[in-house]
């Protein structure tokens, strides 16, 4: 793992963080069986792959489930486990779970577990009583400062309501695709998901990656001493931002009012580039001042027509090789009655050239859903000089978490390779699939430049890298440069 290289001893391992575990249990054996390990009714010392961690039953007595075994190994196991750190263990079966969200005049539980996971799909059958129970569920999520990962259906045409259309959890897909693509249908419908990808062969195994990344965050936030760090908002934007598309080449946002590729959400999650992104610390906004060319903030959003402003630097001689950005924040949920009703607030993110503080009059991107509640801008090879990201909103005094990475490089880079045999072929790298780049040859340094090659690789399979051989090379020697028409 290369974070656990890179801080060796210092590596946040979800230590300290209670964690929730919902499975759905085998319906009609007794005792239930839904438990990672046999144990219960009371609370029980783990063994083996749960060596040194305490299970707690709330569900009753229970024996072991295979799938709640393959999903602890992921989320908290000693062996290879996202959160191996995180020793207080809450198991629930999903219909208890379900149960203990409340119903009529009855509020939600206060779950235990600042970090839950839900590796189960599923429907009440009735589209209005899904609904309740995803207010329910985003209410209690919201009230109670507990992070949530969802997994959703493993199967691209299906989208199960319960619990992948949540506002307030992380949804969690496979990088293969072979999930839920459907976006949401219930409680406001189109929304994209999932939010986020992982390298499982099922959503039950991928969810519980996120939600240990989630522990392995929060455990950091808490030891940065910033309360602000804390807020689950901020750690979606934070998991969210930090996505890599390193391994999606196909990642691609349709249109500015999709946040998310269709397929694989905001990307691979990628707990290296998150906690750095955390690392980077808070960031307020600000008219006067760049900020870093990462980092985070919690703030709330002002309908001036300017904004919340972020101005930041990429230096001279040095590109974002990737520039991403995420925007998150909660819907309202309003308990009165019998029955629970929500609302969502419109915020939107925008990104600038700026010169001196001062941002040009058009966008160079944007990301403006009318129905999601997070926003998400990704770039490659973002050139250096000052940028702006914007926050808007048609509301004032709303809550939003926004992160935001800049992973510096050289930009795209073209290597010359010649065989014994006299060939030449050219390796071209950093690239952007959906931009057109051209090889260029010349004699000297002063003669006009001539055309060699004309591609963009995702005319044909998108990719981060290209190939071209020189089949008529000339006998002395010849020089070669990458060119492209850069963002700005």
């Amino acid at each position: 793992m290369k974070l656990q290289a890179e801080l060796g001893a210092a590596m946040p391992t979800g230590s300290g963080i209670a964690l929730l575990q919902g499975e759905a249990g085998t319906v009609g054996t007794t005792p239930l069986e839904y438990l990672p390990q046999a144990g219960g009714p009371d609370l029980f010392a783990g063994v083996s792959n749960y060596a040194g961690k305490t299970f707690t039953p709330h569900s009753g007595e229970g024996i072991v489930l295979n799938h709640a075994n393959s999903v602890a190994s992921n989320f908290y196991g000693n062996g290879w486990g996202a959160a191996p750190g995180a020793t207080e263990i809450h198991c629930f079966d999903a219909n208890d779970f379900i149960d203990r969200l409340g119903s009529f005049l009855t509020a939600p539980e206060v779950f235990p577990g600042r970090v839950q996971n839900h590796s189960w799909v599923g429907s009440t059958g009735n589209s209005s009583s899904d609904a309740q129970m995803l207010r329910r569920f985003d209410f209690m999520l919201n009230r109670d400062a507990r992070l949530a990962a969802v997994g959703l259906y493993n199967s691209p045409t299906i989208m199960q309501p319960l619990l992948g259309c949540s506002y307030h959890a992380l949804v969690v897909g496979v990088m293969s695709g072979a999930h839920s693509q459907t976006g949401t249908t219930v409680d406001g419908t189109g929304r994209m998901k999932p939010d986020l990808v992982v390298n499982e062969s099922l959503t039950s195994y991928a969810t519980p990656v996120v939600a240990g990344s989630a522990a392995v965050l929060l455990q950091a936030a808490i030891a940065s001493g910033d309360p602000d760090a804390e807020r689950p908002e901020v750690i979606r934007a934070q998991l969210i931002a930090g996505a890599s598309k390193q391994r999606l080449p196909a990642w691609q946002r349709a249109a500015d009012a999709k946040p998310y590729d269709a397929v694989f959400g905001a990307g691979e999650v990628n707990i290296h580039n998150s906690w750095h992104l955390q690392a980077a610390g808070k960031q307020t906004y600000s008219t006067t001042v760049d900020r870093q060319p990462s980092g985070w903030d919690l703030a709330a959003t002002t309908s001036n027509s300017s904004g919340r402003r972020y101005f930041f630097t990429i230096p001279e001689g040095r590109y974002a090789d990737t520039f991403s950005v995420a925007l998150c924040w909660n819907r309202q949920i309003s308990t009165g009655g019998l029955s629970y009703s929500s609302s969502l607030s419109d915020l939107n993110l925008k990104l600038y050239a700026s010169t001196g503080l001062t941002p040009e009059a058009v966008p160079l991107a944007q990301s403006i859903s009318t129905v999601d509640n997070v926003e998400h801008l990704f770039l490659r090879n973002l050139p250096p000089g000052q940028y702006l990201l914007q926050v808007t909103a048609s509301v004032n005094n709303r809550d939003y978490a926004l992160a935001w990475q800049s992973l510096l490089g050289a930009g795209p880079v073209l290597t010359l390779r010649r065989e014994a045999s006299g060939q030449v072929f050219l390796d071209a790298a950093a690239l952007d699939p959906f931009v057109s780049y051209q090889i260029l040859i010349s004699p000297d340094l002063t003669a006009p430049w001539t055309v060699k090659e004309t591609f963009r690789t995702a005319d044909t399979a998108p990719s981060l890298t290209h190939a071209w051989e020189d089949v008529s090379p000339a006998p002395d020697r010849s020089f070669y440069r990458l060119s492209w028409e850069a963002i700005r």
